[in-house]
């Protein structure tokens, strides 16, 4: 048995609370970089919740929502599809820590730069711009977060770091969609209100770009390197391992269909209230704050059944884990697209529930089964694989989302997404069945 996938536990290494740290991690790394997790998915989830009323109040459109953002997306996701997989094998080499902070670096200079906007094509070209950053934090922190914890604590550390990053959404992603508001209840215009908003996430990311420099590791994940190890020659080790393991292919499935649902739900769940809203009158500076108060609580759910979840990683076989990951995640789809109107049902709470214990499930299951098969040594080559899959089904699913919304009905991108995870989990099964049985990891 390789040594990646062993369940024996290294008692003389570093410990955060429950969870055993690979050899030379210390609690203070971990701790970084669970902040890291948290700014960069809450910038972008900011980002994604306020667009309605960036493209309703700077950009003046009345229009096509749907098909814009869909589209916005495939610009930014064929950027993500063009640089993860580079960037992730590079920091093999050289390590993650330079990449992570000129991550933040880019987000911070592209926050500061949208409000200058004044055009579609304008805005799509510095989000675009901002992709890259996006692109650099995302893939180093997966990258960072499957290096760090010993292999029987992966489920605890996975579902730690995704409490962290749903925290990060509640207060950086929801809490920040209050700004506008807040700031016109205070005198300033519309277009001030969006300005000072962005502008403090701006000076945000450049603290967190100084936060993880100062606190992630130096130094590449395993000393078993070779000195005349290559960049083509690691991104090719990779691709073999891939090739080999049935469980690594289907994990790259996996995370084309997870990284599609979180981003339909941050993308067009605030789209549907807003819309909805709209069509009943609610003003829609009103609509968005509800949006981002809604979506907050499906972070809520998702930090209520994170705990929960990750002890069962570390129980049950990985596979299974995902099994249950992936069905749950479909019922949480079916829930949205059956949903009743978010402004006047009760029952809109039970849905957002539902669909928050599903993405907590995706969250944890996938980037723990690739971790738990990918070898040190080429593990960020590997999930940057998996991270252009998973840009590869962002395109896919946005795109199909963005025109059903638009043609046919506001929630029909939801059902397109509960389909979507039903096949998942079809295939799930069938590597189930033919797959040789793999390590299970017991409790620690």
């Amino acid at each position: 048995m390789s040594d990646h996938r062993s369940l024996k536990i290294d008692h003389t290494q570093k410990r955060l609370g429950p969870i055993w740290l690979s050899r030379g991690v210390m609690p203070r790394n971990a701790l970084t970089l669970f902040l890291a997790g948290a700014m960069a998915i809450g910038f972008l989830n900011l980002l994604n919740l306020i667009q309605p009323l960036l493209l309703g109040e700077m950009l003046g459109m009345t229009s096509g929502e749907g098909d814009f953002t869909a589209n916005l997306y495939i610009l930014t996701e064929i950027t993500t599809l063009l640089i993860a997989a580079p960037l992730a094998n590079l920091s093999d080499i050289t390590g993650r820590r330079p990449i992570l902070s000129a991550g933040f670096l880019i987000i911070c200079i592209t926050m500061l730069a949208i409000p200058t906007a004044t055009t579609e094509v304008e805005y799509m070209a510095i989000r675009v711009a901002q992709a890259i950053g996006i692109a650099s934090c995302t893939t180093m922190i997966a990258s960072l977060a499957a290096d760090y914890p010993q292999n029987p604590s992966r489920g605890k550390f996975i579902g730690l770091h995704g409490i962290c990053t749903a925290i990060g959404v509640i207060v950086i992603g929801s809490g920040m969609t209050q700004l506008p508001r807040l700031f016109m209840s205070g005198g300033y215009s519309m277009q001030e209100s969006i300005n000072h908003t962005l502008w403090i996430a701006g000076g945000l990311a450049i603290i967190a770009m100084f936060i993880t420099f100062g606190g992630i590791r130096k130094g590449v994940a395993t000393d078993n390197r070779q000195k005349d190890d290559s960049f083509f020659k690691n991104a090719r080790a990779a691709l073999q391992e891939i090739k080999g393991n049935q469980r690594l292919i289907l994990g790259c499935g996996a995370t084309a269909i997870s990284r599609g649902d979180l981003t339909v739900l941050a993308s067009f769940f605030a789209l549907w209230v807003q819309k909805t809203g709209t069509d009943s009158g609610v003003e829609s500076v009103v609509a968005s704050a509800t949006a981002g108060k809604l979506f907050g609580l499906t972070q809520v759910a998702m930090l209520i059944a994170m705990p929960v979840i990750a002890v069962l990683a570390d129980k049950l076989d990985r596979l299974n884990n995902l099994l249950l990951g992936v069905s749950l995640a479909a019922l949480g789809y079916f829930a949205l697209a059956l949903s009743p109107d978010p402004f006047n049902s009760p029952w809109i709470y039970l849905v957002i529930l539902i669909a928050g214990v599903g993405e907590a499930a995706m969250i944890i299951s996938v980037p723990t089964l690739i971790g738990q098969e990918a070898p040190a040594h080429v593990r960020g080559a590997i999930i940057g694989v998996a991270a252009s899959f998973g840009a590869f089904g962002i395109i896919v699913t946005n795109k199909v989302s963005g025109y059903l919304f638009d043609n046919w009905d506001y929630q029909a991108p939801f059902m397109f997404m509960a389909l979507l995870n039903s096949c998942m989990l079809i295939w799930a099964l069938t590597v189930r069945i033919l797959a040789p049985k793999p390590v299970v990891a017991r409790a620690v």
